[in-house]
């Protein structure tokens, strides 16, 4: 972790506080890495003896009076699903970026494949609206049949955004530097 991923995390961590409050705890920390960096230290060292960004964060919290515990769960299903997205995203532009150009095109074939596999999802829904076709054209209503469409449609949204999503978090989130 680098100084700027490190700090930007304390100040999403402390979000609940004033914009005011979180910028001089960024700034506090920002010092205390520059006097360990300044008596010697590299800045991995540096990191390492600040320790976590969660636990420094617990600490915030409880000089605050905070219940991190709580806080952290409040935080909805689907917000903690995007920040790991965003954060696997954010993982795999900075490694495609140290990354040599052969380990680009595989990550880009692997994206290839995983966008691929998700069209292939579409094939049982096409079954199923066929399905659905032929009952609904028994009852000869158009707006029936359109709805039909829509709410598989839909539905088929959903499973693929879900899917793309878990395949990707699970694919990229641990991608190495390849030279």
């Amino acid at each position: 972790m680098n100084r700027t991923t490190y700090l930007q995390s304390l100040k999403n961590g402390l979000a609940i506080f004033e914009e005011s409050y979180q910028q001089q705890k960024v700034l506090e920390i920002d010092e205390k890495i520059s006097s360990l960096i300044s008596s010697g230290k590299s800045l991995e060292e540096a990191l390492l003896e600040l320790g976590e960004v969660s636990i420094l964060i617990q600490k915030i919290y409880q000089e605050n009076h905070v219940s991190y515990e709580q806080v952290k769960q409040k935080k909805s299903f689907l917000f903690n699903s995007y920040e790991q997205l965003f954060k696997t995203i954010r993982h795999v532009i900075d490694v495609m970026s140290k990354n040599s150009s052969k380990a680009n095109a595989k990550i880009l074939i692997d994206i290839f494949i995983l966008l691929l596999l998700t069209c292939i999802i579409k094939i049982p829904f096409i079954l199923v609206r066929d399905l659905g076709n032929s009952i609904f054209d028994f009852f000869a209503s158009p707006l029936l049949l359109n709805i039909w469409h829509l709410i598989l449609e839909l539905i088929y949204l959903v499973v693929a955004v879900t899917f793309f999503l878990n395949v990707f978090k699970k694919w990229f989130q641990h991608l190495k530097i390849e030279k």
